[in-house]
């Protein structure tokens, strides 16, 4: 189902290019026939790029920020190279493999690998997801903490997965392709309910999940990842070589060849 979204102007700046074709509303009581919509709000000296709906009858909204909160957090204090996402990616000595995250989402696996050392490119199918997180890539590009993560080795691409991988991977063969197709979680807090159901009214179904590991396998150098919840099947229903499990979530790994020593 198609949701109608609009684009809330509020002062002078205009949409993003990815939502140019969004209607431009100035009046906030005009917004009432839309699903959602998407405005710019000043926090810490900077336009940031929101997203607002109206769940259970109250408007919620959302933005992406690389520069702080969890992802900062993890940044400073986590579990560096023995985290099990860097575990799957194979990740130890010094290498720092380009790895094509094919179902870019919220972004918040790719900044981990950037902050692990690790080159990345982006594929969001979803216009809207995407201009979200080219906000927040813009704005950690040029944050005094963060600029040297961002600036560089994070590109994000627009568009679909099935014909971007084969593109990229001829521009460039990613060393590891990372999939993280949407499933429904299993976790009902409020929190991840109301974030899951906002990501959803801007993405719709992920129903071509499975034909993308296929895919993946035939333009990864050396491996595919495959993020899923522990208690969903293999993706595309296909045996990994290993997985390996946190609390919530598993990592199967599809080895293609040994990672060089």
């Amino acid at each position: 189902m198609k949701h109608a979204l609009a684009f809330f102007q509020t002062d002078s700046l205009s949409p993003p290019p990815l939502l140019a074709d969004l209607p431009v509303i100035t009046d906030a009581g005009e917004l009432e026939p839309f699903d959602g919509y998407f405005c710019f709000e000043p926090k810490d000296a900077n336009q940031v790029l929101h997203f607002y709906a109206k769940l259970d009858g109250h408007a919620t909204g959302f933005s992406l920020d690389f520069t702080q909160g969890a992802i900062a957090w993890r940044r400073s204090h986590g579990g560096g190279r023995k985290q099990q996402i860097a575990k799957a990616c194979g990740l130890k000595h010094n290498w720092q493999p380009s790895i094509l995250d094919a179902t870019g989402g919220l972004g918040r696996d790719a900044s981990e690998l950037r902050n692990l050392g690790c080159r990345l490119r982006l594929i969001e199918r979803s216009p809207y997801v995407a201009a979200l997180l080219q906000d927040a890539i813009a704005r950690a590009a040029s944050h005094l903490d963060t600029q040297e993560l961002f600036a560089r080795d994070f590109q994000l691409f627009q568009g679909q997965a099935n014909e971007l991988i084969p593109k990229l991977s001829t521009d460039q063969q990613p060393d590891i392709i990372y999939l993280d197709p949407m499933f429904p979680p299993r976790n009902k807090s409020a929190a991840v309910k109301k974030e899951m159901r906002l990501v959803k009214l801007l993405v719709g179904e992920d129903l071509d999940a499975d034909e993308l590991l296929p895919l993946a396998l035939e333009h990864a150098k050396y491996r595919v990842v495959v993020k899923r919840p522990t208690y969903a099947p293999y993706l595309n229903q296909q045996k990994p070589s290993m997985s390996i499990e946190s609390k919530a979530n598993r990592f199967d790994v599809y080895v293609k060849q040994a990672i060089p020593s």
